[in-house]
Order: C-alpha cells, then sequence, then structure tokens
C-alpha cells in the first residue's frame, strides 16, 4: 500500500512540475521579449538570431510549485531541508537574473555565491566528511571548518561548470535531467522519499523547459537557470544519504555531475596550455568555442547530435555512479577507472581535433 501510495505522489510531482513548466515557459517567453532581455549572438555563439535569455525563471517556478503544495499539505516530513533549496536556489536564481540583465563582473558573481553557501549553512547544507579523522586531529570545530570550506568549493565549482556546460540548446538541462534521474533512482533504493520527491520535482520542470529549449531553441534558461541548476544540484548531492560511508557518498554525487566538472576543468586546463588566457581567472571569464559541446560540433557532429552525446555520456557515468554504492573496494576503484577512461578517450579525441584545426589554419 505505501508503494502505491509513493507511486501516486511521485506521479503528481512529476506531473505537475511538468504541466507548469509548460505553461510558465510560454509566458516567460513573452516577458522577456517585452522586456528585450535576450542573447544576441556573436562570433563566439551558436546561435544566429537573438534568442531570449532568463528562461531559468520559469524552471524554478515549476520546480518550486508542487513541493511548496506538498509541503504544505504534510506530504514532506522534514520541510527544513526544502526550506534550504528552495531558498538558497531561489537566491541563486536571482544572481543569475542579474547577470542575465546586467552581465554581473565574474568577481562579483563568485563572491555572491560564496555568501549565499554562508547564508545556507544554517539549514544544514554542510558537507558531513570525517576530515578531522582523515588527518588525525579529532576537533569537532575544526571539522566544521572544513566542511563548510569543502562546501563552499563544491557548491561554487558545479554552480560555475553547470553555467559553462549552458553553451549550446538543451544541454545543460538534458544532463541536468540525467543527474537528477540517478539522484532519484539512489533516493528509492535508500528509502529517501523527500529527496525523489526533490528530483523529481526538477525533473518535471526541466522536461516542460525542454519543449521550448530544444535546438532551433526559443528561450535559453540563462545564467538564471544554469546557476539555480547547478545550486541545486550540488545541494542535492550534499544532503542526500547516498551510502553509509562518507568516501562513497562523496563519491557519487561528483560521479553524477562530473561531464560538467569535466567540461569546465577541461576548458581552463587547455586554455593555460594553448596560451589563450594567463591566469586561472581570466581562464573562467574568458568566453570561446571551445567547450565540450563545440569540440564535439569541430568531429562533425550537428548541434542536437551533440548535446545528446554529451548526455549519454553523462547517463553512462551515472549508471557506474549506481553501482559504486554497493560495490567492495576493488569493484569501487574498477569503476572509478572506468569513469576516468571515458573522459580521456573523450579528452583525447578533442585534443586531435584541435591539432588538426591549429595545422590547417
Amino acid at each position: 500500500m505505501q508503494l502505491q501510495y509513493d507511486f501516486s505522489l511521485y506521479s503528481m510531482t512529476l506531473v505537475s512540475a511538468f504541466l507548469a513548466s509548460l505553461a510558465m515557459t510560454p509566458a516567460a517567453i513573452l516577458a522577456l521579449l517585452k522586456f528585450n532581455i535576450m542573447d544576441i549572438p556573436d562570433e563566439r555563439k551558436i546561435h544566429k538570431k537573438p534568442v531570449p535569455r532568463m528562461g531559468g525563471v520559469a524552471i524554478y517556478a515549476a520546480f518550486a510549485v508542487p513541493l511548496v503544495v506538498f509541503s504544505l499539505f504534510g506530504k514532506i516530513s522534514d520541510p527544513e531541508p526544502l526550506i534550504g533549496i528552495l531558498l538558497g536556489g531561489g537566491i541563486a536564481l536571482l544572481i543569475g537574473c542579474a547577470d542575465d540583465i546586467w552581465h554581473v563582473p565574474a568577481i562579483l558573481k563568485l563572491v555572491a555565491l560564496v555568501a549565499l553557501t554562508l547564508l545556507i549553512w544554517r539549514f544544514g547544507v554542510i558537507t558531513n566528511m570525517p576530515i578531522d579523522s582523515l588527518i588525525g586531529i579529532d576537533n569537532e570545530i575544526l571539522n566544521t571548518s572544513l566542511n563548510l570550506v569543502l562546501t563552499t568549493l563544491w557548491i561554487v565549482g558545479v554552480t560555475s561548470a553547470m553555467n559553462a556546460l549552458d553553451h549550446m540548446d538543451s544541454l545543460a538541462g538534458g544532463v541536468s535531467i540525467v543527474a537528477s534521474l540517478t539522484y532519484f533512482a539512489v533516493s528509492l533504493q535508500t528509502g529517501q522519499t523527500q529527496w525523489a520527491l526533490i528530483s523529481l520535482a526538477l525533473i518535471g520542470s526541466l522536461a516542460g523547459f525542454l519543449c521550448y529549449n530544444v535546438h532551433p531553441a526559443r528561450v535559453f534558461m540563462g545564467d538564471s537557470g544554469s546557476f539555480f541548476l547547478g545550486f541545486s544540484l550540488a545541494t542535492i548531492g550534499i544532503f542526500g544519504g547516498w551510502s553509509s560511508n562518507p568516501v562513497k557518498a562523496a563519491i557519487i554525487p561528483v560521479a553524477v555531475l562530473s561531464v560538467p566538472i569535466f567540461d569546465l576543468v577541461y576548458v581552463i586546463v587547455s586554455r593555460r596550455i594553448a596560451g589563450t588566457t594567463s591566469s586561472i581567472s581570466e581562464s573562467i571569464r574568458y568566453c570561446g568555442k571551445d567547450h565540450i559541446g563545440h569540440r564535439l560540433m569541430d568531429l562533425g557532429f550537428p548541434a542536437p547530435s551533440a548535446a545528446a552525446l554529451i548526455c549519454f555520456i553523462a547517463a553512462t557515468v551515472s549508471i557506474s555512479s549506481l553501482t559504486i554504492r554497493h560495490a567492495n573496494y576493488l569493484e569501487s576503484t574498477l569503476l572509478l577507472i572506468q569513469i576516468i577512461m571515458i573522459f580521456v578517450t573523450l579528452c583525447y579525441a578533442m585534443e586531435v581535433v584541435s591539432i588538426a584545426k591549429a595545422r590547417q589554419s
């Protein structure tokens, strides 16, 4: 009987978020057109015509509506983590909105994200790694401080990575759906109904938005959407009890979000090696057609096929992350090696194309 109840609740969450997004996104498009909040094409972008940006507002609203309603009706047992995600996600959304409208300097966005992490700490958004034990010092204050630093690096890093991944129609949304599906699967395995509902709300809101974001996109999520998604996926990764083993609990969300993390790290390193940028901060600020999606297009993939392939890679890695939870030490090591090999292969293919282009020029 409980399974039937959960299935009904899960279905309502998914469908209501999807329908809300399906209805809110066209309204957002009209508002963005009216206020001329547009993404103007240039030589560093793929699209050829101005496209409304800041569709992340519709994603957030569709995500929040069913969760708030179910919380009010007592369907969510512990509302505090949900409040943390909704509040923090809303602030992350506003930071992105400011950038979509006024193009905020990168350093200000970074400071805002760090401040956001400190703000939502009171809602329990903090990693729980036994860092003090690992370094041989049993001190609760030290452990909390180190976990807060780790949490800040994780949230800021994932948010920045998701923002960088949003360089192609439906790419960031598609990868986020894959990540949310993985979180949902682990939530079912561990009996965490609340995180299953939150994951489904995210899936539904993204699915409705992608109906308007597939190539050629009628709307972009903008920094508002990518900031909200990055923050939310990073926070769910912290909150979820993915394993009783703290190392495995840390590995699973990193593996689930490894595609955007890889994309960000790859472009930063490749830009420095190529001499395109002279510092890490400049590498992060620099905008160029050298991300994973752009490289696959250089290999000959059309934009929709490149986005689909990246989502397929994300799904492949996510399946491995699901099995890590039940694997022993040796099996976990082999699975991690497998994940690394996937990205090494992708990296090699992109570098071959880069060398070929350099020779042609």
